[in-house]
């Protein structure tokens, strides 16, 4: 009875704390900032590059991402230049997001 009544709990603490579509752009915001801070620091030289332009432009054509709220948990697809997108999950009020490529069979 304690073990249901635990998982009731859990499941409206979840219903009402599903991280919202502004959450999950936020998060996928500062993911991929955090990534292109990363490549500049690895001695890539800062600044504007050509590359830099034509990845930005691209990702605005690009990047209407598709969110999906399953209730309890919610998905976040964006897609990026290339044949790579970005996967952000969020449940109660935290979204974490990764990188995939997608694999041709």
């Amino acid at each position: 009875m304690r073990l249901l009544l635990l998982l009731i709990l859990a499941g409206v603490g979840a219903y009402f704390t599903v991280p919202t579509q502004a959450q999950h752009e936020e998060a996928a915001r500062a993911y991929l900032q955090g990534r292109s801070g990363a490549a500049s620091d690895g001695g890539e030289q800062s600044g504007f590059s050509l590359d830099s332009v034509v990845d930005f432009v691209t990702g605005m054509i690009a990047g209407a991402g598709r969110y999906e709220s399953f209730y309890l948990a919610s998905k976040y697809t964006l897609d990026l230049p290339g044949a790579n997108y970005l996967e952000c999950y969020g449940a109660y009020t935290v979204v974490r997001c990764s990188e995939a490529s997608a694999s041709g069979a």
